[in-house]
């Protein structure tokens, strides 16, 4: 499974050169780094690693920590997880998706402090946090979104072709953004790319948030600080731009394997983990 995951992109984008008049930093050393989550108390980035397997609970996972300027500050924060994915940031906690379950890291000491088992998921892979409180997180296999509320994880939505392979997550205007992976019923090799989708927060309504249509083998999403959002294309090893009902457009190529980005935007800087190369590169944006 392992080797599905990572040689997919190999396999649809080899030879994928970055942009180098792009690149402001690089941080390499990392063990499958798949998610970048910004802290705005301190300024710091997370980094979860997956360790030897994404699907293996194995406790090799760990989450490293690196500053905004590119150097490492602790590679080891907090160590003995399975296989860390997506995170956020929220009140002071880190939320972080580890195969079936959500954990919350309490950021001052570097402690696990909760987790919530997810029912029936697969394959737990991005966390977004909404501004009143409920903490979101993706089941890429099982086409799903669970919620955190009130003290228990529960599923959301749930629908095999409007969230095929969902993935990155964000929530902005009242309405969750996915980034789906996309159909995964041919297996890694054959994917078919997934669209961005707009799901309401109050009716569960979905709707394309792009152009209607596939839009990339799809990861990580965040705001672009403007009218839109950038995107990282796992397979195409590319960080794209798409704005509501247009079509995306490729900002830069960073790596086949780019996973879940974070951006910051005082900086203008996208920062993109590499999962096959072990390395997390920041990609000037704007």
């Amino acid at each position: 499974m392992r080797k599905n995951l990572i040689a997919v992109g190999l396999v649809l984008a080899a030879g994928a050169v970055q942009a180098q008049d792009r690149v402001a930093w690089t941080v390499d050393g990392f063990a499958l780094p798949e998610s970048v989550a910004a802290d705005p108390a301190s300024g710091m980035l997370f980094v979860s690693n997956m360790g030897v397997d994404p699907m293996n609970k194995d406790g090799d996972g760990f989450i490293a920590r690196i500053s905004a300027e590119g150097s490492m500050d602790r590679l080891d924060w907090v160590t003995g997880l399975d296989a860390p994915k997506g995170m956020d940031v929220a009140g002071g906690t880190l939320y972080v998706a580890d195969i079936d379950q959500l954990l919350a890291i309490d950021i001052a000491s570097g402690q696990v402090t909760d987790r919530f088992m997810a029912e029936g998921a697969q394959f737990l892979n991005d966390v977004a946090a909404a501004p009143d409180g409920r903490i979101f997180v993706s089941d890429t296999f099982g086409s799903a979104i669970y919620v955190l509320d009130n003290g228990g994880l529960s599923l959301f939505v749930q629908d095999a072709k409007a969230l095929s392979g969902a993935n990155g997550l964000l929530v902005v205007d009242g309405a969750l953004l996915v980034a789906n992976l996309g159909d995964l019923s041919g297996g890694f090799e054959n994917i078919k790319p997934g669209p961005v989708m707009r799901v309401d927060l109050a009716t569960k309504e979905m709707t394309p948030y792009g152009a209607d249509g596939p839009v990339g083998v799809l990861d990580g999403i965040e705001s672009d600080g403007a009218d839109g959002v950038l995107l990282t294309d796992y397979a195409k090893g590319a960080l794209l731009s798409l704005k509501p009902g247009e079509s995306a457009t490729e900002v830069a190529l960073v790596g086949t394997g780019a996973a879940d980005l974070e951006v910051l935007q005082d900086l203008g800087l996208a920062v993109i983990p590499v999962s096959p190369e072990n390395k997390v590169v920041a990609i000037r944006y704007k």
